[in-house]
């Protein structure tokens, strides 16, 4: 009996204490409201306000979702060899994202499920719209690929050099197994070029799709009241078209200080479209510049220069090498040559010279810089666009001099040789390529001469009146 006394007088000792414990609480938290009362009462109008909206914003804050998800739209469709469901949603980088999962097909004919292949079972396509700063490499992380595939890819990739250099709006697919092996990759680059990597016999072969689309000629006409660059903009033409004006009557009139107010112009434009969209490449087929002077005209030849109406030459000439002295060809163009590093066969669609690192590299022609990046394979490198059918790379690189979109004259210094990339020493490999596709630099017919080849000179005078009559101008 005494014990539970005890215990009884002890629970209503603990018990005051806590009692008075709470109070003191709340007389000190009553307190401090009072305090935060008059505080608030004494702030000035703005400051008020001020503390309200920065309460509420926090309030936004704390309810927003770290991700952004959009609803996954599932679409069911039986195709061969496997059924594929879709779902698009934006990846935690910014990317959008669709998700394509190959499933068995539901309640299907027995015949047709023997049909279906099962190397395609259970295979996942991804699509993502590339956005400024995405690169391969995160995309690979972000699907759980080894990061070792990256490098095959990019060895495939040298000949193109467009894996490691993504740019906005360009579209990346990847066919994933679910073992999470990569089958193959294809960047859509633009309108008109889809690339494609895909898993061969042990590698990856890469693949590129071109479409021809359909060239349609535009005129374009103008009169000068202020400076060349502005009447030119207001006429309908572009900045890179006006860069070829420029660049091929450069030699024969001055665009600042040679204009007067009055001054005409007409220029006949070829434009790509595929599916009937412009792909935004073009070339400037001719152009008719009427000063108070003389007329100056310029006429786009089959050999990628342009030549004045009686067939003389407005640019320089190409040069063979792209450098001064003489240097000796550590590997030759060869199609069927063994890697010296993978010792597997592969193309080598360049010439590659031994020049020291610092050597001066100069571009073979006019043209402009459509390419400058860096590339685990290729290094540093430069690619110049010197007409539709003309292209140079120079790779392997210590530095580029030039930025893209510079317009670049022949024999222009634009970079310094290097040993950059995978390379086995100090060379500069050099490319020449006609409608995309790669050919020997040391062998290839260039144009050379100074004016239109006696041979072609028939052809070119047909071209010429032809352009004439699309512009609607006659010169006697």
């Amino acid at each position: 009996m005494p014990l539970i006394i005890s215990y009884i007088l002890l629970f209503i000792f603990v018990a005051r204490i806590l009692v008075e414990l709470i109070m003191m609480f709340f007389n000190r938290l009553k307190a401090f409201f009072k305090t935060l009362a008059v505080f608030i009462n004494n702030l000035p109008r703005k400051h008020f306000f001020a503390l309200i909206i920065l309460f509420v914003f926090l309030l936004i804050i704390s309810f927003m979702p770290s991700q952004v998800h959009t609803q996954k739209n599932i679409k069911r469709q039986l195709v061969l060899p496997n059924q594929v469901t879709s779902s698009q949603v934006i990846a935690p980088n910014g990317s959008k994202k669709t998700v394509k999962n190959s499933i068995e097909p539901i309640d299907s004919d027995t015949s047709l499920q023997n049909d279906i292949s099962a190397t395609y079972a259970g295979n996942r396509e991804v699509e993502f719209d590339i956005k400024a700063g995405d690169t391969v490499s995160e995309i690979f992380q972000q699907e759980g690929i080894s990061a070792a595939l990256l490098q095959e890819l990019l060895e495939a990739d040298l000949q193109y050099v467009r894996l490691a250099n993504l740019l906005p709006g360009q579209k990346l697919k990847l066919l994933i197994s679910p073992e999470k092996q990569l089958l193959s990759l294809t960047i859509i680059v633009d309108l008109a070029n889809t690339l494609t990597y895909t898993l061969k016999d042990g590698e990856y072969v890469s693949n590129l799709e071109v479409k021809q689309g359909e060239w349609h000629n535009s005129v374009y006409r103008g009169e000068i009241n202020g400076s060349f660059y502005i009447n030119a903009k207001a006429a309908g033409l572009s900045a890179s078209q006006i860069q070829q004006i420029s660049r091929a009557l450069s030699d024969k009139i001055d665009f600042n200080r040679q204009l007067r107010v009055g001054d005409k112009f007409d220029v006949l434009v070829a434009k790509q479209y595929i599916d009937g969209e412009y792909t935004n490449d073009s070339e400037v087929l001719a152009v008719v510049l009427e000063s108070q002077r003389q007329i100056y005209t310029a006429f786009m030849n089959e050999d990628g220069r342009y030549y004045d109406k009686d067939g003389l030459g407005l640019s320089k000439a190409y040069r063979r090498y792209p450098f001064n002295g003489h240097y000796r060809i550590s590997s030759p163009f060869n199609l069927k040559r063994r890697h010296p590093i993978t010792k597997r066969i592969s193309p080598h669609n360049g010439t590659d010279f031994a020049l020291p690192v610092g050597t001066n590299v100069y571009s073979i022609g006019d043209g402009v810089v459509s390419l400058v990046g860096n590339h685990p394979a290729a290094g540093r490198y430069i690619v110049i666009k010197h007409s539709r059918k003309y292209t140079t790379r120079y790779l392997h690189l210590s530095k580029a001099l030039v930025h893209k979109g510079q317009s670049i004259k022949m024999g222009q210094l634009i970079a310094k040789s290097g040993n950059t990339g995978r390379s086995t020493g100090a060379h500069l490999h050099f490319e020449f390529q006609i409608n995309g596709r790669a050919v020997d630099a040391m062998k290839v017919n260039l144009p050379l001469s100074k004016e239109v080849p006696q041979k072609q000179k028939a052809e070119f005078v047909k071209r010429r009146d032809l352009y004439l009559k699309e512009m609607g101008k006659e010169l006697t």
